[in-house]
């Protein structure tokens, strides 16, 4: 029996827990498998390297993801801090006694599910949980017909959250409560600071060994977290932990915001040389300590973008600065660059996925993704990769990225394209037969040469696994054209879908990408350096930070360009 090859998630961030929502709800939405047959088990994704059975105080199964998630105090909305699936959280009513408390307390301690000293006691107003939260407690959500508009009313990533979380998983830094206006959090530094506080690394270093105890072969993290604000700090002192105490692979996406955030005492000037310290310390620290790190964002480029200017998707209509929408999109790229190494009795590996794509110590990698992938109802695709007149496919999502067409490295996984969409039969091929793809008998070997054609000098990797991006509710399946079918593909011709039909699967490809030309997301950074007076940015002066500290991250940075300045590197 093949050996479960765990791996544990971290989610640091408002943000990064807005994309990790949609993230677990596309996991569960992937456990309603195919029972016709139509899917082979092996090219179903292995839950349990994500996930961990469990047993509540009920002697229930439970099923929660491997995850850490730490964010401000106002962003659980409803949600107990504990979670809902162990028993160990009951509303505290008004007219209940001392005695009857203390039973409850006596109960949830004896079930050992929390750290010891972690109980207490807090009552807070009321929240309303959201009509989507309700009718899914009911068991009344309507995926196909009822419109929630949580694009317009969500105001936490609670609201659309499907999934449950383990009582060990969610962090709230206490006495931090979270604004609408500006961030709490503010500095790389401040992340640094609550790291090494007391308070919060003895109780969260053990929640990540507890996790790492129950593991039969851990083979590493994947970490999320916000790069714009605080969060930075704690998510890269805590790959330094990992790195120190399990040595393990780590897979990191810094999440750029969609919008322009606030800091406290700062005007617009000062909040940009905030963000760009921010990013100058993180990639310094990642450079060093992420076996492998992706910018993300939906925003065209970052830093000095004060159009907001987002990306642009064939298929796909979002409001740029919308954290719901724009975080489903972050999501949808992650479950699907991350399949090749979560299908069962796959030989790919976290590390191998990773080294694959950073030779020469270049671990900053760029992300592309095609959603939906823009072939037509029943076109095959060979016929699709014809007529795209050896383009990426791909809509880049690292801002200020274009890898380009020659020397790169790049790994690509394809998903929701079914093999009898890969060719016509022999006796109907007509023009098929004459292609040198033809010979090709599977979607990735198809892929793999197309892009070896397309892409001068460079190395293709290529998986491909049937199974659909599930685009269902809480997704925002309003973000697609109306030309695209309900099956996510595009209609033929000028025809639009039904205004009832919503799009509830969708085909998708992504890529995690190297080359040289990622050299200029560096300059970019470091250019912006330029117009920083650290002295005069008084959120980072009066934390201690030194300008030794600073020039030295800018050293390592430059450094750290050298390594994408050769084209032949291959």
């Amino acid at each position: 029996m093949q050996q479960t090859r765990e791996i544990l998630t971290f989610q640091f961030g408002t943000y990064a827990n807005y994309v990790g929502a949609h993230f677990w709800n596309q996991q569960e939405a992937n456990f309603v498998y195919d029972r016709e047959g139509n899917i082979a088990e092996e090219q179903l994704p292995q839950n349990d390297i994500l996930y961990r059975e469990g047993l509540n105080d009920q002697k229930q199964t439970t099923y929660t993801p491997r995850l850490l998630s730490v964010d401000l105090l106002g962003t659980l909305r409803h949600l107990p801090v504990v979670g809902e699936l162990y028993g160990n959280f009951l509303p505290l009513m008004d007219e209940q006694n001392a005695d009857e408390l203390q039973k409850t307390k006596d109960l949830v301690e004896q079930s050992q599910i929390l750290t010891p000293g972690g109980l207490d006691v807090r009552k807070q107003p009321p929240v309303e949980p959201s009509e989507y939260q309700l009718d899914l407690v009911k068991g009344t959500v309507y995926t196909e017909r009822k419109d929630y508009k949580l694009a317009d009313t969500c105001s936490s990533w609670a609201d659309y959250l499907y999934a449950r979380y383990h009582p060990r998983s969610l962090n709230v830094l206490r006495g931090m409560q979270r604004q609408t206006d500006v961030q709490v959090l503010g500095t790389q530094v401040a992340g640094v600071e609550l790291w090494q506080s007391v308070a919060f690394n003895d109780d969260f270093c053990d929640r990540i060994r507890m996790y790492a105890e129950e593991c039969d072969a851990l083979q590493g993290f994947q970490m999320l977290f916000d790069i714009d604000d605080g969060f930075s700090g704690l998510a890269t002192k805590c790959l330094e932990h990992l790195n120190d105490e399990y040595g393990r692979a780590s897979y990191v996406l810094p999440l750029h915001y969609p919008r322009n955030i606030s800091y406290a005492q700062a005007d617009a000037r000062t909040a940009h040389s905030i963000r760009v310290v921010n990013s100058v310390l993180s990639y310094y620290h990642l450079s060093e300590q992420a076996t492998m790190f992706t910018p993300l964002s939906t925003l065209e480029t970052i830093w000095r973008n004060t159009t907001l200017q987002s990306r642009r998707m064939p298929g796909l209509h979002w409001q740029s600065d919308n954290l719901y929408q724009s975080s489903a999109i972050l999501a949808a790229y992650l479950d699907t660059v991350t399949m090749g190494y979560r299908l069962r009795n796959t030989p790919e590996s976290l590390l191998r996925f990773c080294e694959r794509v950073t030779p020469s110590n270049r671990n900053m990698t760029a992300a592309g993704l095609s959603l939906p992938l823009s072939m037509e109802q029943e076109q095959d695709l060979i016929d699709f990769l014809d007529g795209s007149n050896n383009g990426s496919l791909l809509t880049q999502l690292t801002p200020g990225c274009e890898p380009g067409d020659s020397h790169v490295v790049q790994s690509i996984v394809a998903r929701g394209i079914p093999h009898s969409r890969l060719k016509r039969p022999v006796d109907q091929a007509g023009p098929q037969l004459r292609m040198a793809a033809y010979k090709c008998e599977s979607v990735s070997q198809m892929l793999l040469l197309y892009y070896q054609c397309a892409y001068h000098g460079s190395v293709t990797h290529a998986a491909s696994l049937p199974l659909p991006l599930n685009t269902k509710l809480p997704f925002p399946y309003e973000i697609f054209d109306a030309h695209i079918a309900a099956d996510g593909f595009k209609l033929l011709g000028q025809a639009e879908r039904e205004k009832d039909n919503r799009v509830g699967s969708a085909p998708a490809l992504a890529a995690v990408q190297n080359s040289s030309k990622l050299g200029a997301h560096l300059d970019t950074l470091h250019g912006q350096t330029h117009r920083v007076q650290l002295a005069k940015l008084q959120s980072y002066a009066q934390s201690g930070f030194e300008q030794e500290e600073y020039d030295t991250a800018l050293d390592k940075l430059l450094e750290f360009r050298d390594n994408y300045k050769d084209d032949h590197y291959l």
